[in-house]
């Protein structure tokens, strides 16, 4: 089980996929997820120990850093974060909904990482810039306070770089709201 995630985007395609060999050769880690995003950006996430994870990410910094957009290295990662990437979350009782956007992936995950630790939150999904127009989506559910609580840390992250682009909470949706983005 990974208890480290780092999760770095680029401006550069070619600098991205020479990033994911340099990233496994430098530690012992594994690269989880690897691809383009809208516009012309490559993001990779990978996980391994903390100290592996991180150090990957310095190679890649050294080498790389003027073509990396933003990056973020995650010790003790909620498992959650995974399923929700692969939008393969089950959600207990339909609550009330915060919904993240930002302009980068690790600042997504980031959110979403702050959100569940923050307080009793249910991630729903997080949704890398595919078809999003380079955007990023970050899903949360729980009772109201929780909620809002949860999205007040996590946008700190975003907010910092000016990576968040809006944020919603959504005191008590209707039901089709829930067939909609689930």
């Amino acid at each position: 089980m990974e208890k480290s995630i780092g999760v770095i985007e680029f401006r550069s395609i070619a600098c991205g996929i020479g990033a994911v060999d340099r990233i496994v050769k430098a530690s012992d880690v594994r690269i989880y997820d690897a691809k383009t995003l809208c516009p012309g950006k490559y993001y990779i996430i990978f996980a391994g120990e903390v100290g592996a994870v991180s150090n990957s990410m310095n190679v890649v910094l050294e080498e790389s850093g003027k073509l990396v957009i933003d990056w973020v290295v995650i010790p003790n990662v909620y498992p959650e974060i995974f399923s929700a990437i692969n939008q393969a979350t089950s959600i207990s009782e339909l609550k009330s909904i915060g919904v993240i956007e930002t302009l980068t992936s690790p600042s997504i995950i980031a959110s979403a990482d702050a959100a569940i630790k923050a307080t009793s939150v249910e991630l729903v999904e997080i949704r890398i810039a595919r078809a999003l127009g380079g955007k990023n989506i970050c899903i949360i559910n729980g009772d109201l306070s929780s909620v809002s609580e949860s999205i007040r840390v996590a946008v700190e992250y975003p907010r910092g770089k000016d990576f968040l682009v809006d944020y919603q909470i959504i005191a008590s949706p209707h039901e089709d709201l829930y067939r909609a983005i689930m």
